[in-house]
């Protein structure tokens, strides 16, 4: 049985899948490349590039670390 969130996915979640997915697409990796090199499944990055899963600081700081940005670019939406 799917779990039902209780309250909506904050927009910067959102906002954070599509910053990646650009990311993952500029450095010409696929899902299963970002999930081997942080040690996650592609199900997983798939889930956080639409939105539907929040990350944890620790697989954020992992996003960063592979796509050699700043925390601060990593969620500079503009």
């Amino acid at each position: 049985m799917a779990r039902i969130r209780k309250n909506p996915i904050p927009i910067e979640v959102i906002r954070f899948g599509i910053k990646i997915k650009e990311l993952r697409h500029d450095n010409n990796m696929s899902q299963m490349d970002v999930g081997a090199a942080i040690g996650i499944d592609r199900e997983n990055i798939r889930k956080y590039e639409k939105g539907l899963q929040e990350p944890k600081l620790s697989t954020i700081l992992k996003f960063a670390k592979i796509f050699n940005v700043t925390l601060d670019e990593l969620f500079d939406f503009t």
